[in-house]
């Protein structure tokens, strides 16, 4: 496709994540369906170009305006300013696009310089929203805030989790690097593996044979911190599309009971489907309605996960659109809802059972407060320890107490917070 056409694809594409309140995942593949005529490396282009643009949204419209006021909202601009100050393209290589700039506003949109337009500006240089700019400062600090934002500004890596059920870790790698993909295993999950590249996974003869999911290895960690046995019972209790629900059942040997409950019938048809193909027997799902507690499991779960739902904070680098949408009268929704999930479903859990409560939220009001909120009305739950658990996968650096936090700029993978709860045994 020459320059101009894949110029005019992507500013159409820009045109609807600027205007659609549609997450923006949905939009592009949706944007992609209408167009089969687009191969995959066009496909690839429009994406990352897209995604770059919603990623430095804040600055780019900044530096825009700083030329041409009007012109701050519009996807020709924002683009130019993109190629130009992102990825570090000459003002030539931008007329190729043939966009409609005169030559005077391409010439005075390159002239623009970066550090002096974010001079002392962290959400501007990074394009994140005041509010949590601040409120990551106030737990971190402005040294630590700002590397974490400066790595939730970057595409993340494509990471995918090795269906030990059907293969091993160094199998998987092996038939992986045979079809000419570079990749690794991870440093952290202990089956996870990077793959440096970005490619269409899901054509592959080793996906559909459920070798594989592709999963992040953040989110790996949260199974590893349940550390199921597999004669155990689990409920995970926001099921959602399933990811965590089969590590477990491969922790588990496709052995034990597993209660996938989730409110949306969608997802729960989702997590059947990755099931079949992944070889996975244990897993029972269960719609619930809201508020709807399975009363004939009270008590007689071994251990409980309970991935709630959050602002998404930790994987805005996959969600960048995201930034724009979170609020702080979201979060406080959000923890309304969160308490209320773990004082819900915690009476699942039988005596000296645990209970692993996690978020991809970075926000401390959504993390160790509604745990400690929990704890002081529940005195039959405490905090258990999370580094002897993690000591099994040699991993007990990332535990401080009860509580792990996963972070981009030092462990390579999304942010997640995680607490592991035991209850109290009755003698």
């Amino acid at each position: 496709m020459s320059p101009s056409s894949l110029a005019g694809h992507t500013l159409e594409l820009i045109e609807i994540l600027l205007h659609d309140q549609r997450p923006a995942d949905q939009l592009i593949d949706s944007f992609f369906r209408r167009r089969r005529y687009l191969g995959s490396h066009d496909r690839r282009e429009l994406a990352e170009t897209a995604y770059g643009v919603l990623r430095n949204l804040r600055l780019l419209q900044t530096i825009v305006a700083r030329v041409k006021p009007p012109a701050a909202a519009q996807s020709g601009w924002l683009f130019a300013a993109y190629k130009l100050h992102v990825e570090k393209n000459s003002p030539a290589t931008i007329k190729n696009f043939a966009l409609t700039l005169s030559d005077a506003e391409l010439a005075s949109l390159a002239a623009q310089q970066v550090d002096e337009v974010a001079e002392n500006n962290i959400g501007l240089r990074f394009s994140f929203p005041d509010w949590l700019v601040t409120a990551l400062q106030q737990q971190m600090g402005e040294g630590e805030s700002a590397k974490l934002l400066e790595s939730l500004n970057q595409p993340p890596p494509l990471t995918i989790r090795v269906n030990t059920i059907k293969t091993t870790r160094e199998e998987c790698l092996r038939e992986l690097q045979q079809r000419g993909f570079e990749c690794a295993p991870s440093k952290l999950s202990p089956d996870g593996i990077h793959l440096s590249k970005r490619a269409n996974l899901f054509s592959l003869d080793l996906f559909q044979d459920g070798w594989f999911e592709l999963q992040d290895e953040g989110s790996q960690i949260i199974s590893l911190l349940v550390d199921p046995k597999p004669t155990w019972r689990i409920a995970d209790v926001c099921a959602g599309g399933g990811g965590k629900t089969l590590h477990l059942a491969a922790l588990m040997k496709n052995r034990g009971e597993i209660f996938a409950f989730d409110v949306v019938p969608r997802r729960l048809e989702n997590l059947q489907k990755r099931a079949r193909r992944s070889g996975v027997h244990n897993v029972r799902t269960q719609l619930l309605q809201e508020n709807e507690i399975p009363e004939h499991l009270l008590g007689k779960m071994d251990a409980i996960l309970i991935d709630a739902p959050c602002s998404g904070t930790g994987v805005l680098r996959r969600n960048p659109d995201a930034k724009w949408k979170i609020s702080p009268e979201m979060v406080r929704e959000m923890v309304e809802k969160q308490k209320n999930i773990l004082r819900h479903y915690a009476p699942l859990l039988k005596s000296g059972g645990r209970l692993v409560y996690a978020t991809c939220s970075l926000l401390a009001e959504e993390n160790e407060k509604v745990v400690e909120a929990f704890l002081s009305e529940h005195g039959d739950f405490h905090l258990s320890d999370a580094a002897k658990i993690l000591q099994r996968y040699n991993l007990p650096q990332l535990a401080n107490g009860g509580y792990v936090y996963l972070f981009p700029h030092t462990h390579g993978c999304d942010g997640f917070f995680s607490a592991v709860l035991e209850r109290t045994v009755i003698s």
